[in-house]
């Protein structure tokens, strides 16, 4: 039996490898293999998955106010496989297994499935919805599917996994569009249309004829014909409305019938009473298409009267045509001019106005801007305020600072209210900017300067030229003027008004919560925010030492680290250097702070310091550099020659000095994010160089010995060049095979000039003539490739949705 099996798989195998003539590299555990003949998909291990990519598209997340939102970071493959379809995830998963007929993406929602004359759906990651056992599904809502079963329809609940309507009726139709979710539904039965609820209860009878428009979720249907005539049917009477006793018949407001008797307009209401007798010569809805409300127009001898949904008489036939109605709140005029009325039909102003708006609502709030003249002001009903026409512009603000307050605008002068009507900032700044909800920056032609609106008066007069909260503290805010030589100068105030810094500094820094660094001219100082003292700093430099509370500071002789919280020095003092040979002016020779460390240098000699002002690398080194990826690089020069190596910020050495360092380079090739580079030159030849890496901790993971070395991205290993030849090395340094190849061929979305790229196995590899997919633990896979193809097919046949 033994010798049998083993027979028989390498068998296959052989096929196969007769067969491969060209391979794919593996995207997200997937290859694509090509013959003369015909074409398919390879896993990992080297089995056969599908033989044809269908249709490619984002699985959906959510959908949402009819916008759907999809994962734009995973793909989801419709593959075929065998002449059937199948779905399978972008990292190689089935997800329905390819034993389908058809698999089709609909509406960018839902898959279709269809299986030996059976249908369902599936959402876009491979749930089947219910169950693949009708002829038809549709899709009435999330919960509920009308289903075709022995050519007869009915309802499938996926919360109950269950037929709930038995299917009976010829055709079912459903308003999946209407604003509000359906409890009944529209169903056809021996060749005539009626209503069902969702309990199978017949509410209409089924006497009509219906097309899928005009289709409603509340009380009444107006979809339906009779004997070819439009007509109207309210459910709970079961009572049908049309010609020849009414004609124009409209639903409008809170689900109310309008329709024409006798050549004049009545009302019934949703549940099928006569509320508005037919006297009017029309009624409308004067809310618009996009908002609604308690109100209806009726217009009779030319003049508009309102009424509400009762059919109760708001206001007689008394008013000018124009009529708007936002929420509770009528907006009309009379011979002319407007005025605003309440729900009883009482006006709310007692003088009218040329001209009466809507304003967006403040939290539910109606406001309404008031026009006299050309000018405007604000009315608010809900306390009767009124602000009166003084203003070209009334608005109220949308964006998020001062959202709901009320902008206000007369010629160049701008000035703000709250909703209800109280004054926030007089019209008299040219503009304002909202700190927060008392404290405004503002702007005049002198300057700007800080309003306390609750105390309705200016706390920093406005004469500065800029005024900035600092960054560390919101509290805080910087000053800026000009000096009397035309130099920018900056002081700080905080927010309470008060002055902790005179506007004569070039530059304000914060150390700490407590303490900011002050510089004027040469001179610097230090401020404490907790005493309001200022102390002089008996210094000629001052620098950030870019690590809390410390600064490098200097007397032109000396230079060394203080701390400003202890008030004390914390280095050693280090002698002023030249920055360049042939410099007259020295700088100081301490760097500043990253990763808890600085360079030093001392002597020609460099090392370095940590924020403790401890030496950690002893200054010995004839160079040194603090690399973006935390380790230091160090160097030693004997005569033309340099060697170097590492050592992390406590100073352990993690590389010996026995690299060579090339003076001619660039910094940028020893910096990478996760190894140490190392070079060795190449037979006392200073212009080449061997690469290999080392690891963090020190570890060499490739000899010096290549002459180029490719980093796998998230630790996936080393591709190691030597003469045109690759070395395979992973993440521990580990040659994966002694095997040698003449190329490596990496995905095509690899930048083709990038240093990095995770390496994904099986990695398809050039040896000699032919290709073969190399596994990660040194094997690989049974197949013999002549050449490479892509992965992708370019078949204009395959489909890629959004």
């Amino acid at each position: 039996m033994i010798r049998k099996t083993g027979f028989f798989i390498g068998l296959v195998l052989t096929v196969h490898a007769l067969q491969a003539q060209q391979g794919s590299v593996f995207t997200n555990g997937l290859a694509r293999i090509v013959t003369k003949e015909k074409s398919w998909f390879i896993d990992t291990t080297g089995q056969k998955v599908f033989d044809k990519i269908v249709a490619v598209y984002h699985p959906v997340d959510s959908v949402r106010e009819g916008s759907v939102y999809s994962d734009t970071e995973k793909n989801m493959l419709i593959v075929s496989s065998n002449g059937k379809k199948g779905l399978i995830s972008d990292k190689g998963q089935w997800l329905l297994k390819p034993e389908y007929d058809q698999l089709e993406v609909k509406f960018n929602v839902w898959l279709e499935v269809r299986k030996q004359g059976k249908m369902t759906y599936a959402d876009t990651r491979g749930k089947l919805l219910v169950p693949l056992q009708f002829e038809q599904v549709g899709i009435l809502d999330d919960d509920r599917y009308d289903v075709k079963q022995q050519g007869k329809w009915g309802i499938y609940d996926v919360r109950r996994q269950k037929l709930v309507i038995p299917a009976e009726y010829d055709e079912i139709d459903y308003c999946g569009g209407c604003g509000m979710k359906s409890e009944y539904l529209y169903a056809k039965k021996n060749g005539q249309w009626g209503i069902i609820s969702a309990a199978n209860e017949v509410l209409v009878p089924f006497a009509f004829e219906h097309s899928h428009s005009r289709m409603r979720s509340d009380e009444w249907v107006c979809s339906f014909r009779q004997h070819g005539k439009d007509v109207v049917v309210n459910i709970p009477r079961k009572k049908v409305y049309g010609e020849p006793l009414y004609s124009q018949m409209e639903v409008i407001g809170d689900a109310m019938l309008k329709l024409k008797k006798n050549g004049r307009f009545g009302l019934i209401n949703r549940n099928g009473e006569q509320v508005l007798d037919f006297v009017y010569d029309d009624i409308s809805d004067p809310y618009g298409q996009f908002a609604s409300g308690p109100f209806l127009t009726v217009h009779k001898d030319g003049k508009t009267g309102i009424i509400d949904m009762t059919g109760r008489v708001v206001i007689p036939p008394s008013l000018d045509e124009e009529v708007i109605c936002s929420g509770d709140y009528v907006i009309a005029a009379r011979n002319g001019m407007y005025n605003v009325f309440d729900s009883t039909g009482k006006p709310l102003l007692k003088e009218d106005y040329s001209g009466i708006e809507p304003m967006k609502t403040v939290e539910g709030m109606a406001l309404f801007a008031l026009k006299q003249k050309a000018l405007y002001g604000f009315f608010n009903p809900v306390n009767g305020t009124i602000v009166v026409p003084a203003f070209h512009e009334v608005e109220v603000i949308s964006s998020e600072k001062g959202k709901g307050l009320i902008a206000v605008t007369y010629q160049d002068r701008s000035g703000l209210y709250k909703p209800d009507g109280t004054m926030l900032l007089p019209l008299k700044y040219s503009s304002y900017e909202l700190l927060n909800d008392h404290l405004l920056l503002v702007k005049t032609g002198a300057g700007t300067g800080l309003f306390d609106a609750d105390a309705q008066h200016e706390i920093i007069p406005a004469k500065f030229k800029y005024i900035n909260r600092m960054p560390e503290d919101s509290s805080l805010l910087s000053v800026a003027t000009e000096n009397e030589s035309g130099d920018i100068v900056y002081g700080l105030y905080n927010t309470a008004g008060k002055e902790l810094a005179s506007p004569v500094y070039t530059y304000i820094n914060p150390m700490n919560r407590d303490q900011y660094l002050l510089m004027k001219e040469k001179s610097y100082a230090v401020l404490s925010l907790s005493t309001g003292k200022i102390a002089a700093l008996p210094y000629t430099e001052v620098t950030p030492a870019d690590a809390p509370n410390l600064l490098i500071v200097s007397d032109g002789r000396q230079s060394h680290v203080w701390n400003v919280a202890e008030n004390k020095a914390v280095s050693p003092s280090f002698p002023m250097v030249k920055k360049y040979e042939d410099d007259t002016v020295l700088v100081s020779p301490i760097g500043r702070f990253a990763f808890g460390v600085a360079q030093v240098v001392k002597n020609g000699k460099m090392g370095f310091i940590n924020v403790s002002g401890k030496e950690v690398v002893p200054v010995i080194y004839d160079g040194a550099s603090l690399l973006p990826q935390g380790a230091i690089l160090l160097a030693r020069r004997n005569g033309d020659d340099w060697k170097y190596g590492y050592a992390d910020t406590t100073g352990k050495l993690l590389v010996p000095l026995e690299y060579d360092y090339n003076v001619n380079g660039y910094i940028y090739d020893y910096e990478d994010s996760t190894y140490l580079p190392l070079y060795k030159s190449e037979g006392g030849y200073s212009r080449a160089y061997k690469k290999g890496m080392a690891g963090r901790d020190g570890k060499i993971l490739v000899p010096a010995i290549y002459d180029r070395v490719f980093v796998g991205s998230n630790g996936t290993g080393f591709l190691a060049d030597k003469d045109r030849q690759f070395t395979i090395f992973n993440a521990a340094g580990k040659e994966v095979t002694p095997a040698r190849f003449s190329a490596v061929m990496l995905d095509p979305s690899v930048n083709p000039y990038a240093n990095a790229a995770v390496l994904s196995y099986p990695l398809l590899c050039r040896q000699g003539e032919r290709y073969v997919y190399l596994l990660a633990n040194g094997k690989t896979l049974p197949l013999q490739l002549t050449d490479v193809v892509r992965f992708e097919e370019f078949d204009s046949t395959i489909e890629y949705h959004p």
